[in-house]
């Protein structure tokens, strides 16, 4: 039969999630994410424009 561990937390709280779940489920977090995401891009536009490569 299998044993489990105690899960159970003093006090009835519930366990804080960990660091890669609070950074998905976090606005302030995704906002700045995608905000690098769309300054790099548009550097990398304007790289190509300048080479001539576009």
């Amino acid at each position: 039969m299998a044993r489990y561990l105690d899960t159970r937390v003093q006090g009835g709280q519930p366990p804080p999630p960990d660091l890669p779940t609070r950074i998905r489920t976090n606005p302030r977090i995704k906002a700045v994410l995608w905000s690098l995401a769309a300054a790099s891009a548009g550097l990398i536009v304007v790289a190509l424009v300048v080479t001539h490569v576009l």
